[in-house]
């Protein structure tokens, strides 16, 4: 009896960790200036662009997306430009869509069932892209896969999109620039 608990108790523990928010992953320029960044500017990505799903590509994601970043950004001292004078950095955004996934949750002895609802694209994602106003060279990008789940309710969306906006922009400028 000692045995099953042990094993249910490692299987639940394996399902929470394998819902425990989204993946975000980045990478940078070594070469680029951050320390020189101040100020920072939109710059918008077409809808239709390669990588964007039509599920999540919208206005009011976008909008969640925008106001999330900005609140970000303004927390680290960045100054939002609006046309009077020219960024250092640009920054873009897009939804990142992905075919639906199944986990196998496996209990032991081989025995295997799967969690999550293979109709339902969960996978959506954010990518955010900064790229020197100055050379339009990008220097940095981040990608939060999961980020983006098509909650019913918005302030539950609010919420997820912010968690996964912060957790991006944590690591810009990267550490030690």
């Amino acid at each position: 009896m000692g045995n099953l608990r042990s094993l249910l108790m490692t299987g639940a523990l394996a399902l929470v960790l394998s819902c425990s928010g989204p993946s975000v992953h980045y990478d940078y320029d070594a070469n680029a200036s951050f320390s020189a960044y101040r100020s920072f500017a939109w710059q918008n990505v077409p809808q239709g662009a390669p990588g964007r799903t039509a599920e999540f590509d919208n206005a009011i994601v976008s909008g969640r997306v925008q106001r999330a970043v900005e609140a970000e950004l303004g927390s680290k001292g960045f100054i939002q430009q609006n046309g009077l004078f020219d960024p250092d950095f640009l920054v873009s955004y897009h939804p990142l869509g992905e075919a639906s996934r199944s986990h196998q949750m496996h209990l032991g002895l081989g025995v295997g069932a799967p969690v999550g609802d293979p109709n339902r694209e969960a996978m959506a994602g954010i990518v955010l892209e900064i790229q020197d106003f100055r050379s339009r060279t990008m220097v940095w990008k981040a990608t939060a896969e999961g980020a983006l789940q098509g909650s019913d309710n918005p302030a539950e969306a609010d919420s997820d999109v912010k968690e996964a906006v912060h957790n991006m922009l944590k690591r810009f400028p990267p550490p030690g620039t």
